[in-house]
């Protein structure tokens, strides 16, 4: 098996999205194949490994792994036990909840911890040092098999990983460097020191575990951006005191569990309570009948992901409907309407506005001169975006005359400029995971496009809002210049 099984694939996109957008969608993944031709994920080097395993840390957390099994390739299950035995960092503890039919992983398993010397107990008792094995036949579900491995968690952190994946070797190390220099930083200004999520990049690996392709280099937390996929997903790790709080995995949204986890564990955190570390350091092995390999083979799973996102929004308030987008394991937000006062500014009058001007306009629509909006409902979809009442401004998506992107938002790059996002991207293309057709919040709105909620407004020029507001891009508002 290569990579990915394109035609069926393809197939699929086919019957869902027609002639048109399959070739648009076949054009781009060739050009993403292209511009990652040769990609390996950065390994550390023996001298750094060495380093890291005599590494000591002033407040040294315990990381539970829980392994939900059920009827792995023993190959891949042995990689997977090799790749968490291999960690530089050594406080953890793995446990292993296996609902498969026989015992046969048992002895995988206790292969293992004689290798690595590391003493296990199991469902015939012994003494537990760092591997918990557990035989769960009967337990049904996913969901329900990780929350057994929950119950028996001991350590400071619960860690999530697939029974045919793999870690890289610094995974674990280089979470708890993350954890401590955020800690320290915090302590330093004086505020609470409280980390409760945790995670990193990740990319995909063969069945034969051969080749590493489609890294997916994820960006910070973004509450929006996880209603349209479950774009954390792998490595994570949740403060077990918020994972068990939370009441664990849900059945009913097996095929989805993480995704409804992830979501109910942030919904009440504030950004600084949440780290990502960027670093791909979590292999999704692409096997036959996975997602990773075939977004057909469990249809189930996305309907499960929209019934989380959808209940995660009612918990908030926000009445909206939750759809598949074009591409299956990704989803489209539609808002419930609401009404306000608006009032247009062209885009060449933004250094004359006054907010005191004595209206009682509820929001602020500027727009350039020779921006043409793609419908009349626009505007009103913009709007929508502000039920959740932490937004302070909406952009979209502006499309040049040579119909390609000329921003979908704005984002700060690595010397702290902002600069637009996805700026020359083909304007049928989705962009980087789809990054260019999913909602998400931004750092900046094009001073072109934007509607504004007055009461969040510092200045329009350039676009400043008060604490605690954000700014959302709508990709369905789509703006485009005028020949």
């Amino acid at each position: 098996m290569g990579k990915r099984n394109y035609f069926k694939r393809g197939l699929s996109y086919l019957k869902r999205n027609g002639i048109r957008e399959t070739f648009f969608k076949a054009a781009e993944r060739l050009a993403r194949d292209g511009a990652e031709a040769g990609y390996a994920p950065q390994t550390a080097d023996e001298e750094t490994l060495r380093v890291q395993r005599e590494r000591s840390f002033a407040r040294p957390y315990r990381f539970s792994i829980l392994v939900p099994v059920y009827e792995p390739d023993p190959a891949v299950f042995a990689a997977m036990l090799k790749s968490v035995g291999d960690q530089t960092y050594g406080n953890w503890e793995l446990i292993l909840a296996d609902s498969s039919e026989d015992e046969s992983l048992r002895s995988t398993v206790m292969e293992f911890t004689e290798e690595y010397n590391i003493k296990c107990r199991d469902s015939f008792g012994g003494i537990h040092d760092k591997v918990r094995y557990i035989r769960t036949k009967g337990v049904k579900g996913i969901a329900a098999n990780t929350n057994e491995a929950l119950s028996h968690v001991q350590g400071d952190y619960t860690a999530l990983l697939d029974h045919d994946d793999v870690l890289e070797k610094t995974a674990l190390f280089d979470i708890m460097e993350a954890v401590e220099k955020k800690e320290d930083r915090l302590r330093d200004e004086g505020r609470l020191s409280r980390i409760m999520v945790i995670y990193t990049d990740e990319d995909k690996v063969s069945s034969d575990g051969t080749d590493y392709f489609d890294p997916n280099i994820k960006p910070g937390f973004d509450p929006v951006l996880l209603c349209t996929n479950n774009y954390i997903c792998h490595f994570l790790a949740v403060k077990t005191d918020l994972a068990k709080s939370v009441g664990g995995f849900r059945p009913e949204f097996d095929g989805a569990q993480d995704h409804d986890f992830i979501l109910r564990c942030t919904e009440n955190l504030h950004e600084s309570e949440i780290i990502h570390v960027p670093r791909v350091l979590y292999h999704w092995r692409s096997t036959k009948g996975s997602t990773s390999e075939n977004p057909d083979a469990k249809l189930y799973a996305y309907k499960a992901g929209k019934a989380a996102v959808k209940a995660h929004l009612e918990r908030k308030g926000i009445k909206a409907t939750v759809t598949d987008s074009p591409h299956l394991g990704f989803f489209d937000i539609g808002y419930e309407r609401i009404e306000g006062r608006v009032k247009t500014i062209s885009a060449k009058s933004l250094d004359r506005w006054d907010k005191e001007d004595g209206d009682d306009t509820e929001y602020l629509f500027v727009l350039a001169d020779d921006l043409k909006m793609a419908d009349d409902d626009t505007l009103k979809d913009m709007m929508s975006c502000m039920q959740d009442d932490r937004i302070g401004a909406v952009t979209g998506k502006i499309i040049d005359r040579k119909k390609k992107v000329e921003s979908a938002g704005f984002i700060r790059d690595g010397d702290g400029k902002m600069i637009p996002y996805m700026k020359g991207l083909p304007c049928h293309f989705s962009g980087y995971m789809h990054r260019a057709s999913l909602d998400r919040l931004c750092e900046d709105a094009s001073p072109d496009c934007m509607l504004v909620r007055r009461g969040a407004v510092i200045s329009l020029d350039p676009l400043r809002l008060k604490d605690g507001y954000h700014i959302y891009y709508r990709h369905k508002a789509v703006f485009t210049r005028k020949r």
